[in-house]
């Protein structure tokens, strides 16, 4: 993969439809500080909230025209050239669960992408980006189900002392063993030794993509300097035991989490899923930066603690309706949260860049 010098392109507003209202105010004050931080996990929530997304889609419908476009929004996001992304899809189709040999594991999506630019003094900074896509919740296209249901816990790979989710190891190292990733790797062993070149690497996902934490390792494991990556993952539940942290010491500090409250895949109290990480061993790791709540979601959990209350002073008949009203609500709000909540980075972000316009 070579990397493309470019001129800086305009870049697409996304919808704000059914954005959760939540503030972080220590994501802010990145961004009000012009820490780089803010554009990196900026246009990382974009890319994996919304534009993977849009790109999947329409290779999964086989249209060309959307494909196009959303290869050029990544793009313009990125500031590079569209023939400078790359796209690895390992996934199993439902035919293959039934047509492939047993042993064949549950595969991954990713996109990559590379930007060149030239710096003060004849430096070069080459860019690689590479963002996991989420979870696709499909019976006729189950890969995604397969991969977050395979939970027990495996070696990253023979012989690695650390102990990680099976289902996110095999999307990970499916995208990793990739020959697009190959040569990326490749790329980044030869310019990390060139003492005229900056080399920056961003891995990143949303949900299904904390895969990409463990993309990070792999990435170690193969000789990339570890001070060189920044792993950013939204809404992703931990995907690694504690031995993860002491095995990737150097790897753990450039590890960013970003959470939002109520999203019910994490280790947060009140998460279904955090019995379940409990039992397996694993713990979340990194630096977290975290939203307010929802407040509707708070709302939502309020009435129902009236209602309970309520029924125990005095027995209503409809008590059972009320319940399961409020208990839809409430998993209505809790998936908002974790499809939609993390877009509030972007628009953050633009927004201190000069984007103006309304945040939601």
């Amino acid at each position: 993969m070579v990397a493309t010098l470019v001129i800086a392109t305009g870049i697409r507003q996304p919808s704000s439809a059914n954005v959760p209202l939540i503030s972080s105010p220590e994501f802010e004050s990145l961004c009000r500080s012009g820490n780089r931080e803010c554009e990196m996990i900026g246009k990382a929530s974009h890319f994996t909230t919304q534009l993977i997304y849009e790109l999947f889609q329409a290779e999964n419908t086989g249209n060309q025209a959307a494909r196009q476009q959303a290869i050029a929004n990544i793009a313009a996001l990125y500031e590079t050239e569209p023939d400078a992304i790359k796209v690895v899809n390992t996934r199993l189709r439902l035919s293959d669960f039934f047509l492939v040999e047993k042993d064949q594991h549950m595969g991954g999506y990713a996109v990559f992408l590379s930007r060149g630019e030239l710096l003060p003094g004849g430096m070069e900074k080459v860019s690689f980006v590479i963002g996991f896509k989420g979870l696709y919740p499909s019976l006729e296209d189950p890969n995604d189900i397969a991969v977050a249901v395979s939970a027990l816990p495996e070696h990253l790979y023979p012989g690695a002392g650390a102990l990680i989710h099976q289902g996110f190891r095999d999307y990970s190292g499916s995208v990793f063993n990739h020959q697009i990733s190959q040569e990326m790797i490749k790329d980044i062993l030869d310019l990390q030794n060139n003492p005229k070149t900056d080399v920056e690497i961003v891995v990143t996902g949303h949900s299904l993509g904390g895969s990409s934490i463990l993309y990070a390792a792999m990435l170690v494991d193969a000789g990339v300097n570890p001070e060189n990556l920044k792993v950013i993952v939204f809404g992703s539940g931990p995907v690694a035991q504690a031995n993860f942290i002491s095995q990737y010491p150097d790897l753990i500090p450039n590890i960013i989490r970003i959470e939002t409250p109520g999203d019910m895949l994490l280790y947060d109290d009140d998460s279904p899923m955090k019995p379940i990480y409990r039992a397996l061993g694993y713990v979340p790791f990194g630096r977290l930066i975290k939203a307010t709540g929802s407040d509707r979601l708070n709302q939502l959990n309020q009435q129902f603690a009236i209602l309970q209350q309520q029924q125990q002073i005095s027995p209503s008949p409809d008590f059972d309706t009320k319940r399961l009203n409020l208990l839809q609500q409430i998993l209505q709000e809790r998936i908002a949260i974790h499809v939609y909540s993390y877009r509030y980075y972007y628009q953050i972000y633009r927004h201190h860049q000069g984007g103006g316009g309304s945040l939601w």
